[in-house]
């Protein structure tokens, strides 16, 4: 774990500002389609979101810009992730970002309308116990996949992170592809009654796990 840990901290100032914004940019088509579940939910009334694994906060600057009314918690290992993301709400009262463990969310005390995954989950080394926690401090969870539970066998692997660096050595971080059966198993134990599957043309998918 903290080989792991160490990876996401490998970044320099100027590419954990650019993360995810101008080199490995996530589907625009499944961001597009979480903020539209989220633009739904609200109402118009402001939402209570954290998100774990939240990085520089590419996913908050992305939900202002589609003018969603919400206070936002981000949660991230990295501290040069964290800190682009403060630099780059600087004097926002209603988004903060907090340095904290995604898995345990110990830090955590407030209770949130969603608990937000954007392109996280299959990062975690533990996805069953983040989730557990998650739905301590949310009434809903909301998971951007970038890997669909929809093969039969789970796997995990080690891959290099791009840090955006030729100079740098490779970086290993965590992927996991869930498998249905183990996804499955994690939703019976969490006391999901029911999950909304979202779909984008492409591969990417969007689950709102409801608890009541």
């Amino acid at each position: 774990m903290s080989i792991l840990q160490d990876s996401w901290n490998n970044f320099s100032s100027d590419v954990a500002r650019k993360y995810l914004k101008s080199f490995g940019s996530p589907s625009e088509d499944s961001k597009k389609l979480l903020a539209d579940i989220l633009l739904e939910s609200g109402h118009g009334k402001p939402l209570r979101l954290i998100e774990l694994g939240c990085g520089n906060g590419q996913l908050a600057e992305y939900l202002c810009a589609r003018r969603l009314n919400f206070t936002y918690t981000g949660v991230d290992f990295s501290e040069p992730l964290l800190v682009a993301g403060r630099e780059a709400f600087a004097g926002n009262k209603d988004v903060e970002f907090v340095m904290g463990d995604v898995h345990q969310l110990s830090e955590i005390t407030g209770r949130y309308d969603y608990a937000i995954y954007s392109h996280v989950i299959e990062m975690l080394s533990s996805p069953e116990i983040s989730l557990s926690n998650a739905k301590r401090i949310a009434d809903r969870i909301l998971i951007r996949f970038f890997e669909p539970p929809e093969q039969a066998d789970t796997a995990v692997e080690i891959a290099n992170l791009n840090l955006g660096n030729p100079d740098a050595p490779p970086s290993p971080y965590l992927r996991w592809t869930l498998g249905r059966d183990y996804y499955r198993l994690i939703l019976a134990k969490l006391g999901a009654v029911r999950v909304d599957v979202y779909r984008t043309p492409t591969k990417d998918q969007v689950h709102v796990l409801h608890f009541s």
